[in-house]
């Protein structure tokens, strides 16, 4: 809801900000009164974190629009606000199955010490999907205001402004990553450099998403949240499937593998439905100077 009225603050200061806060402080004040501190007290802290900062959004999202929104009589429609809920439910549960499937899958292949290697290098190289958020998060209001409107040709301009965003930077990131690879894996210790490979295969996924823009944001906003559900749930399901198959066999390059063609594989339908239900072309090579068919 903030983000869909350009309330940037309110909409992420509480999940993003607020709420990393909170824990640290919830585990400070347990420390302080002599609480142990194994991983349930971590978790009772999350817990607390996350309702405390939910709260907090919704009683000032809750604010912004009764300052928004002229006052009116209430109506429900249950039936439309589930067929819209659902799939964005949907998006959020897949987008978390693709981002933490490999972890939880290979601990049950590899031993500890492998599945923190694989874990470091992989949000390591992650790190360049927040510009694909920040992107996505800057423009997704801009989406769904352009196309009510029915400016069909500024929307395709934004539409190819917002790939150029996302891809370049994500690439400009990724290099930068790869070549600090292995002194940032040796931070966490010696025996992590066995992650950097990890990396380079993680990457072709990463910036295959970066490539075709903030597609899945792109639907959300216009109406075809169904399509970008079924996009993620395709590449949530190739995700489990994949890591399941390859990492018996080939360990922490295995999970990679599958993860990176999971996530690229969602990207791909997302450009697919973007290009077949709206006719916006938000893929990089559409920018290019030549034609890519």
């Amino acid at each position: 809801m903030g983000g869909g009225n350009a309330w940037m603050i309110s909409a992420l200061f509480p999940p993003y900000v607020l709420r990393p806060f909170l824990v640290l402080a919830v585990m400070f004040a347990a420390w302080l009164l002599g609480c142990d501190m194994p991983a349930p007290t971590a978790v009772a802290a999350a817990i607390i974190a996350t309702w405390v900062s939910a709260i907090v959004q919704t009683l000032w999202l809750d604010r912004k629009l009764k300052e928004a929104v002229p006052k009116a009589d209430k109506q429900f429609d249950f039936k439309a606000w589930f067929a819209i809920a659902l799939p964005l439910l949907v998006i959020s549960c897949c987008e978390m199955l693709l981002q933490n499937a490999d972890v939880l899958i290979i601990s049950r292949y590899v031993e500890p010490t492998l599945v923190g290697i694989y874990f470091a290098a992989a949000k390591t190289m992650s790190l360049i999907l927040f510009v694909h958020f920040a992107v996505a998060s800057a423009v997704a209001n801009r989406f769904s205001a352009l196309h009510a409107r029915g400016d069909q040709g500024e929307l395709r301009e934004l539409v190819r402004d917002a790939a150029n965003r996302t891809f370049w930077p994500s690439l400009g990131a990724a290099l930068v990553i790869l070549a600090m690879g292995l002194p940032l894996l040796s931070l966490f210790g010696e025996q992590f450099a066995q992650g950097y490979p990890v990396m380079f295969v993680l990457v072709i996924g990463f910036l295959t998403r970066s490539a075709v823009g903030p597609a899945e944001f792109l639907l959300s906003m216009m109406g075809e949240q169904r399509r970008c559900a079924v996009a993620l749930g395709v590449g949530a399901v190739l995700s489990v499937v994949l890591n399941f198959v390859l990492t018996p066999y080939f360990g922490i390059m295995g999970a990679a593998s599958a993860t990176a063609i999971a996530v690229a594989s969602a990207a791909f339908l997302n450009c697919w439905f973007a290009w077949s239900r709206l006719g916006l072309a938000d893929r990089i090579w559409s920018n290019l100077p030549f034609r890519v068919r």
